[in-house]
């Protein structure tokens, strides 16, 4: 029996293939496209509807370029030259069945942007109302990096309030161990994701880890989520009809999240990590902001108003945040008391007049950001200052208009009282997840 739609609703499908699914070494992989393109538009026959986020515009590009003789071209250039052979099989293909498809290209700015984002679901909605299928892929050829097209397909699926995200790649789904090794796993529950120790990698940007992080964002937020092979020519038509795929990760139970929450959530593409520590999840969970004191590690680079993710102590994804400072004085400031804190941002405000730091009386910790600042070349303190001076101006102007002659006592006592109550995240601006049954017995 096939999903049924709820009243006045049709279900959304995010359909993602992977790189390696759609190219060969010629070019791409017109059995795959056309089996993916086919599956959607008998979907929407049945009252579904489907958007395709289709990553290989840079590997059918290198394929292409080099069956020409074109050897060792850019990425991006690669990418610029695939883009069009994709949407031309698709264009072409579709027509061809008596369908229609657009192009959506999604770039860095815009992964940034909840209001860039906003408009480019209103597009995909648009499409999908006018019966035509939306072709999604990240903007290669200008992005700065290479986008993360597992994590753009959750982020569009809880933009456009999709039920399902399906991520085919090249293995049949998730597995505990080596694929191969056995079937893989029929269902996982989201609170178990970060213990699977599989060595499959997948392929094209992160694999199945990356696969993996999505899928959880996506069910955190309702979303159910498979992680299937896209050499699996019914996978679209299987789901539809209700049949098993893959790897299934139901969707959690969630609260509903509106406006700029619902893309805190998961409508943008996290930047970074934070560690925290228990006392830190357990104040969260009762509504309070992330302060520095609690974080215990920093991964990723990001700068203020990025989302990152919050990760406990054991590593299990408790909710998204949009930060107000960059990483780079995050690491400093991590796991600090507050006087400490105003310790270091004196000392960043300070560096220009070869102040050393006052270590009288400091732990292990507040020696180690005063050597880690130390050790930071004159531009990176210079951004630290910036950056500083941005959260305090006028307290920053006054400090600096008086280098030589301000007290260094009398200012950590003034900046300790700025920053008693400076938050890393803002409970504002912080989504929990729902606590599940581990975490209400973490916070008894």
């Amino acid at each position: 029996m096939s999903i049924q739609q709820s009243a006045g609703t049709a279900p959304l499908l995010v359909v993602k293939l992977g790189s390696s699914s759609v190219t060969q070494d010629s070019g791409p992989d017109t059995s795959i496209l056309s089996d993916a393109l086919d599956e959607a538009i008998e979907a929407m026959s049945k009252g579904w509807q489907v958007i395709l986020v289709s990553s290989g515009a840079q590997s059918v590009g290198r394929a292409v370029l080099e069956q020409a003789g074109h050897h060792g071209v850019s990425p991006k250039l690669a990418a610029a030259y695939g883009q069009p052979i994709l949407m031309e099989f698709y264009r072409s293909e579709s027509a061809r069945r008596g369908s229609e498809v657009c192009q959506v290209l999604i770039g860095e700015s815009d992964l940034r942007s909840s209001t860039r984002m906003t408009a480019i679901a209103a597009v995909l909605r648009d499409s999908l109302a006018a019966g035509i299928i939306p072709i999604v892929n990240g903007n290669d050829p200008t992005d700065d990096g290479k986008t993360n097209n597992d994590l753009v397909a959750a982020g569009i699926a809880l933009m456009t309030q999709a039920t399902h995200l399906l991520l085919l790649t090249d293995v049949e789904g998730v597995y505990e161990g080596t694929p191969g090794d056995g079937d893989p796993i029929g269902e996982l529950h989201v609170d178990s994701i970060h213990g699977i120790k599989s060595h499959s990698s997948g392929s094209g940007t992160g694999g199945i880890k990356s696969k993996l992080r999505a899928a959880e964002n996506a069910a955190r937020n309702g979303i159910e989520t498979r992680i299937g092979s896209a050499r699996d020519h019914r996978a679209i038509g299987s789901l539809v009809a209700g049949e098993n795929v893959g790897t299934l990760i139901r969707a959690a139970a969630t609260d509903t999240n509106s406006g700029s929450r619902k893309w805190i959530s998961g409508g943008a593409i996290a930047r970074g990590e934070l560690s925290i520590n228990v006392e830190a999840e357990v104040s969260i969970a009762a509504g309070s902001s992330l302060f520095a004191s609690g974080i215990k590690r920093v991964k990723g680079r990001f700068v203020a108003g990025d989302v990152v993710e919050l990760v406990s102590p054991r590593g299990k994804l408790l909710g998204r945040g949009t930060v107000r400072l960059s990483s780079d004085l995050i690491t400093l400031i991590r796991a600090l008391k507050v006087e400490d804190i105003a310790r270091v941002l004196v000392q960043i405000i300070r560096f220009g007049a070869d102040i050393p730091a006052d270590r009288s009386g400091t732990d292990a910790r507040l020696a180690a950001a005063f050597d880690q600042f130390a050790s930071l070349g004159r531009d990176a303190r210079r951004r630290l200052l910036i950056e500083v001076t941005g959260l305090f101006p006028e307290d920053t102007a006054a400090a600096l208009a008086g280098t030589r002659s301000v007290d260094p006592a009398d200012l950590v006592a003034h900046y300790t009282n700025l920053v008693a109550s400076l938050a890393v995240i803002h409970n504002s601006y912080l989504v929990e997840f729902p606590v599940d049954a581990a975490r209400a017995e973490l916070a008894r």
